[in-house]
């Protein structure tokens, strides 16, 4: 499936068809890739892996009025990673008809499983604990089998801050998704 069908698909795949934040959906499609095994570009950024190549196609499609942005303010202490801003996106009609076109795909029964899988799970629904699972799978993919110790040094090194009652809160939603063995990191 083509970049622009998945993030239409993770939207519209949303209670509402309406996803809150930019970070969430980074994150699930991050996932997806992993998944589905297909490059998204992902690399390490300040809130865990993130994809400038999802980022553009996100501005596209609020372009092409397929999706609406709704952006919300607020102050830097009611959010874990300082940001003042909020995006809500929500399909459209004309979102909602593409949608329609993009189950018919070859593949889009595969790729809707695999984003099923990501949000039956409670780690789904919070973007922060999202973020640390993605910042913890990222290392340890990169890593091999290793420590917490050591996704907390390789955390250090990115910037990212991770403690040990995190990464350990993690590890059962990446076993979920078969991405861990049961008792990585150990």
């Amino acid at each position: 499936m083509h970049i622009q069908d998945l993030i239409l698909l993770v939207i519209g795949s949303e209670e509402g068809k309406s996803l809150r934040g930019r970070t969430t959906l980074q994150k699930k499609l991050y996932f997806l890739s992993v998944l589905e095994r297909v490059d998204l570009g992902f690399g390490p950024h300040y809130y865990g892996p993130y994809s400038s190549l999802v980022a553009e196609n996100l501005d596209i499609l609020v372009s092409a009025r397929f999706l609406k942005e709704v952006t919300e303010t607020f102050s830097t202490d009611q959010n874990t990673f300082g940001e003042i801003r909020r995006h809500t996106y929500s399909l459209t009609l004309d979102g909602d008809i593409v949608m329609d076109e993009i189950r018919k795909e070859t593949g889009y029964t595969c790729w809707k499983q695999a984003l099923d899988l990501i949000n039956k799970q409670e780690v789904a629904k919070d973007f922060n604990t999202l973020s640390i699972a993605a910042k913890v799978y990222y290392i340890v993919n990169r890593q091999g089998k290793t420590t917490i110790e050591q996704i907390q040094q390789v955390a250090k090194e990115l910037g990212w801050q991770l403690n040990e009652s995190q990464i350990k809160n993690v590890c059962s939603f990446l076993e979920d998704l078969s991405l861990i063995s049961v008792g990585e990191p150990t």
